[in-house]
Parts: C-alpha cells; sequence; structure tokens
C-alpha cells in the first residue's frame, strides 16, 4: 500500500518494507520533492558533493612501465605523469601508489599485481576487464567511458570515485567501503554489490539488470532513472530506497506478489 507522502510498504512474513516513491510523474524528482523525501526518511543533512580529481596543470609523459620500475627501485611514488596506451606491468607484492596521473586507453590486466593506490587520477578510455582491485584504495579518481567488465574490487576503500559511461558488467563490489560515490550513465549488467557499505552513493541512468545486492542497505539511493529489471536483492536492503510508482510495483514481485491488472 502507498500513504501520501509517497512510500510503497511491502510486507512479507510479517516484515515492513517502506520504498520511497518519487511524485513528479518522470524518473527523476525536484529538489523539493527530495528535501521532502529526505526528511521523511530522516537522512540528516544534504550530502557533500563528490569531489573530482586534482590533477596538477602540467603532466609530463613517461611509459607506464618505465614508471612503474623507477618507482619501484627508487620507493617512491608515480606522481604527475601522463601514460597513453599502455599495459600495466606486473607488480607482484609491491605496493604502488599513483598521485595526480593521467591514464589514457591504457591496459590494465596484468598477470600478478600487488595493492594499488589511486589519488587524484583519471581514467579516459581505458580497458581495465577483469582486474582484481583487491584491497586497493581510490581517493578522488574519475574513470571515464572505461571498460571495466568483470571488474572486482573487493575490501577497497572508494573515496570521491565517479565512473561515467563505463561498461561494468559483471563488476564485483564486495566489502567494500563507499564514500562520495557516482555512477553516471552506467551499465552494469549482472553486476554484484555485497556488503557494500556506503554513504552519499549516486546513481544516474545506469542498467542495473540483473544486478544482485546482498547484505547491502539501499536506503536513501535514488534508482529513479535506472533500469532495475531482474535484480536480486534481500528483503531488509529495499527500506528505504527511493523508486518510481511503476518500480515499486515491478519489486513488488521479489515478494512472489502478482499484480492484477
Amino acid at each position: 500500500m502507498a500513504d501520501s507522502d509517497g512510500f510503497l510498504f511491502l510486507y512479507a512474513n510479517g516484515m515492513k518494507t517502506g520504498i520511497g516513491i518519487a511524485k513528479t510523474g518522470k524518473m527523476g524528482y525536484d529538489g523539493k520533492e527530495a528535501g521532502k523525501i529526505r526528511k521523511l526518511m530522516k537522512m540528516g543533512e544534504t550530502s557533500m558533493p563528490v569531489r573530482l580529481p586534482e590533477l596538477p596543470e602540467l603532466l609530463r609523459d613517461m611509459l607506464l612501465e618505465e614508471a612503474v620500475e623507477a618507482a619501484i627501485d627508487e620507493g617512491r611514488d608515480v606522481e604527475a605523469l601522463r601514460f597513453y596506451g599502455e599495459p600495466l606491468p606486473d607488480t607482484p607484492g609491491e605496493t604502488l601508489e599513483f598521485s595526480g596521473c593521467y591514464f589514457e586507453k591504457c591496459e590494465f590486466r596484468p598477470t600478478a599485481a600487488g595493492r594499488l593506490v589511486f589519488v587524484d587520477c583519471e581514467f579516459e578510455k581505458c580497458d581495465l576487464d577483469s582486474m582484481a582491485f583487491h584491497k586497493a584504495t581510490f581517493q578522488r579518481v574519475r574513470f571515464r567511458r572505461c571498460r571495466l567488465m568483470g571488474a572486482q574490487f573487493s575490501e577497497t576503500p572508494l573515496l570521491n570515485v565517479t565512473f561515467e559511461n563505463c561498461l561494468m558488467d559483471l563488476c564485483g563490489f564486495s566489502d567494500c567501503k563507499a564514500q562520495h560515490i557516482r555512477f553516471l550513465e552506467c551499465r552494469l549488467k549482472e553486476s554484484g554489490f555485497f556488503r557494500f557499505r556506503w554513504q552519499d552513493w549516486t546513481a544516474r541512468a545506469c542498467s542495473f539488470i540483473g544486478a544482485e545486492f546482498q547484505e547491502t542497505a539501499l536506503r536513501g539511493l535514488d534508482v529513479t532513472s535506472c533500469d532495475l529489471a531482474g535484480i536480486t536483492v534481500d528483503l531488509p536492503a529495499l527500506n528505504g530506497l527511493i523508486v518510481t510508482r511503476d518500480q515499486a510495483l515491478a519489486l513488488a514481485g521479489l515478494l512472489g506478489i502478482k499484480i492484477k491488472e
């Protein structure tokens, strides 16, 4: 049933789950309505905007393999460099930090990689398919028009990270802690979010077809512009998810409810 404040309440096995419904009749809702929903859901203060990478004004061009070898040999970070069309070399057992770097059309598919840290970095049209970012760190990082099919972010802090126009089918986020994270016009078909802890998550015009959300609270997440067809989610996670009325009716099917026309 829906109440006058725009929430749909679903009941299953005696459990009540509230889904916030945007009321503009469009795929999104205006600022006034957003403020009302936040107040009703006790969201607290308005979220701070996501911070984009702070790249140096001058970047030096360098071969990625040479930069990595020099950083490892000299025990320093890779800083203020631009890389174009190169693969990331193997870095077994090493912790490698990139700071203020720009990657364009690079390929990350090493056979062995240590822990990677990226601070104030930008990835443009890079191929990161099947890359395992295990216990990596991303702080003020933007991915634009990148391939991340099957990429795995496990036990990975994500702070001020933006994914924009990226292909992310089968991408996995497990045991991650994210703060100020954005998915903008991304395709995340059959992606997985497992024990994904977040604060300030934006999802705009994304495809989550067949995605799975387990032990991942979705309270306050606005997915009114996203495709949620065929998602799998545990019932408590739906509490407070902001959807359109049509999406709410579709999600009712997860409870085994059949809507009679």
